[in-house]
């Protein structure tokens, strides 16, 4: 622990206090959750972002699109500037549903519902009455909303700062206490060595297993090739300039670092909302020989500044992978939903 933790952890007893009382509360049955009758897999985290949620969801969309189940994602859309229920449309943009959320509306072309919706729950019913021969919806970043009892929880927690380590907030970056991960039903450890060792999985297994029963599985990160942002056919330069909005940026830049010339990156926080000067100083740093590389989440939303469409731009698409068992862990998540696996209709 460091110095500002131990200055900060009197905080974090309290916020533990709070957080505590909230959870029993729903536990004893005092305050209700409401459970659907109808498939529903919440993906989320004790820690406050950065665990692989975004690319989790991708995967799952994928895995249940090619099984031909109608599959829709219901987020809390945040950092947008509407309130209540929203299902995206060809008039959304970052800004209106959330850069996440438009995002999965983006790569999947209208194909899979995306709705946004602080109350989920409320979400939930608004959704199934515009998309009623949904299978499986996808909630992103729900682990804390205990008023939404899910039919599958999966919880992330990354290989660099696993939550069995991590405090509560503010002395950490944990939401609620290290036990909350006795609601799930799938752990996941993300963002791990391609080359992680059996004994290794063993010991994080061994300390996930004093805080909960759920089975455990690994996951890596694979980068693919930069895609272009715009139309207009101008190669990838040798050098980049990489451009990040995430919650935690150091793998994408080791990535960028690993497998191109970086003349330098900008790191914005989460969520941020790009600004007419933030491109004009990006401009500044691009030339004949010096492409703009980023993220999808940050693609979806600099695509929209007319400015860059004369330089050089590019993204990274990114999924995660299983290290191994990815077979027990589809059997896992299945036998918590109804069967639509052989027969959606």
């Amino acid at each position: 622990m460091y110095w500002w933790q131990i200055i900060l952890f009197p905080f974090a007893l309290l916020f533990d206090v709070i957080t505590r009382l909230r959870n029993r509360l729903y536990d004893r049955g005092i305050r209700q959750s409401t459970k659907f009758d109808t498939n529903v897999v919440s993906i989320g985290n004790l820690s406050i972002g950065g665990t692989g949620k975004t690319p989790m969801l991708n995967y799952l969309i994928d895995y249940f699109h090619a099984k031909d189940w109608k599959v829709a994602t219901l987020s809390r859309g945040y950092g947008r500037n509407t309130r209540g229920f929203r299902l995206a449309s060809t008039e959304d943009n970052a800004d209106s549903i959330g850069d996440e959320p438009f995002m999965y509306y983006t790569r999947y072309k209208g194909v899979v519902p995306v709705a946004v919706g602080e109350e989920r729950d409320l979400a939930l019913s608004e959704l199934y009455l515009h998309e009623p021969d949904t299978h499986v919806v996808l909630l992103d970043d729900a682990f804390q909303h205990r008023r939404l009892l899910p039919s599958a929880s999966i919880m992330l927690t990354t290989y660099q700062h696993p939550f069995m380590t991590d405090f509560l907030l503010p002395a950490g970056r944990l939401r609620e206490a290290r036990s909350g991960a006795r609601r799930a039903d799938i752990i996941i450890v993300t963002k791990c060595p391609e080359n992680i060792s059996g004994a290794e999985q063993v010991k994080y297994r061994e300390q996930i297993r004093s805080y909960s029963d759920a089975e455990v599985f690994f996951m890596t990160t694979v980068y693919h090739q930069p895609k272009p942002m715009f139309e207009n056919d101008i190669p990838l330069k040798r050098n980049v300039v990489g451009i990040s909005g995430l919650a935690h940026s150091g793998s994408f830049e080791r990535h960028l670092q690993k497998h191109f010339g970086v003349k330098l990156t900008h790191h914005y926080r989460d969520h941020y909302r790009y600004k007419n000067q933030d491109v004009k100083d990006i401009i500044q740093e691009l030339d004949d020989d010096t492409s703009l590389v980023t993220t999808e989440k940050d693609m979806v939303k600099l695509r929209h500044f007319d400015a860059l469409q004369r330089f050089s731009c590019f993204y990274i698409p990114i999924e995660m992978k299983f290290i191994k068992d990815e077979a027990l862990f589809l059997s896992t998540m299945e036998s918590k939903l109804k069967n639509y696996v052989d027969d959606p209709n």
